[in-house]
């Protein structure tokens, strides 16, 4: 009778680990497929506060509870305007469900050309500016375009170097599963 009890329980804890470990299976294959880096811990993403092009302040803190993809570029980089189109497809199409793309130019003082990216374009995302590139520096990016993921948490998830199509359907599914649970 014993034994036998011993061997339901242990046959109802490897089904729970196998029904618990899949999801975040699936969830670090999609971050695999996008090529996002991950960390060995996660941590609250540094937080600042820059202007955007009509001179306003805003902070990382503004977007609390959101899943954000956080941009690094610039007007010269020909691969960060490679990928402009398809962030503004990505926040157009997950923008309701909680999903923020900000995008931190480090052009140093030259907001006239961030502006007409910004309307050749047709960006509506957040766009902020970082001329003195301490933004850039507190995340320590090297190249550009860089990207981050910080959770609604304020964790960071991950980061990716180079540019990437985020409208493309392994990038909607893995902001899907970033999104915290229950927002579909």
């Amino acid at each position: 009778m014993k034994r036998s009890s011993i061997f339901y329980w242990l046959i109802s804890l490897i089904a729970v680990l196998i029904l618990v470990s899949g999801p975040a299976i699936a969830h670090q294959d999609f971050l695999e497929k996008m090529g996002v880096a991950l960390p060995k811990r996660e941590k609250f993403a540094p937080d600042f506060n820059l202007k955007n092009l009509d001179g306003d302040t805003i902070g990382l803190k503004d977007f609390k509870g959101k899943t954000i993809l956080l941009n690094f570029w610039a007007t010269w980089c020909q691969p960060c305007k490679e990928e402009l189109p398809s962030m503004q497809k990505l926040y157009t199409e997950l923008a309701a469900r909680g999903v923020e793309v900000v995008a931190v130019s480090i052009d140093r003082d030259n907001h006239g050309k961030v502006r007409k990216y910004k309307d050749q374009y047709n960006l509506t995302f957040p766009i902020l500016l970082d001329p003195g590139q301490e933004v850039r520096k507190s995340y320590f990016i090297m190249g550009l375009p860089t990207s981050y993921l910080i959770g609604a948490d304020g964790h960071l998830k991950g980061f990716i170097s180079g540019a990437r199509k985020w409208d493309s359907p392994a990038s909607i599914q893995m902001f899907s599963q970033l999104l915290p649970s229950g927002i579909s």
